[in-house]
């Protein structure tokens, strides 16, 4: 190889390295199992110090949903793909995922939320909570000189 051919050869191995360093792994997927006649909100709160680990099967979190809606892991999950195994074959609305960060960016935990049931349901429930209408009004003083 001539002397101009080496800095070439180097700089395509780095980029080839570069590459293979900045892939992202998939998702690891999270497989959601709804016991027939659940309905409601569903909270799984993720990081959790002491709280028991999420259950593995192969390269799957399996977490199955208890009557009470609510569960606690020490799993941290930045980026689930998940699926829902309902036994009841009600829907699932409303999914969202959060990851709570540090200032740096290091995820220190998060929050899986849902609901199951009908839409009516979701509905009813979403109108429950707490909206913002902004700060009220001022009241005009119904003295006079005041």
């Amino acid at each position: 190889m001539n002397r101009r051919a080496w800095p070439m050869a180097l700089c395509a191995v780095l980029l080839i390295a570069t590459g293979a360093c900045t892939k992202k792994s998939p998702a690891p997927e999270l497989v959601v199992e709804i016991p027939a006649g659940y309905s409601g909100n569903f909270s799984l709160e993720m990081g959790v110090k002491d709280a028991p680990p999420l259950l593995r099967q192969g390269d799957s979190y399996v977490v199955a949903v208890p009557r009470s809606g609510k569960l606690t892991t020490s799993t941290l999950l930045t980026n689930a793909a998940p699926t829902f195994k309902n036994s009841g074959g009600s829907a699932v609305w409303g999914y969202s995922h959060s990851v709570l960060n540090t200032g740096d960016g290091i995820p220190i935990g998060g929050k899986i939320e849902f609901f199951v049931g009908t839409r009516k349901e979701y509905e009813a429930e979403e109108g429950k909570k707490n909206h913002s209408r902004g700060f009220p009004a001022a009241r005009e003083s119904t003295r006079a000189g005041a």
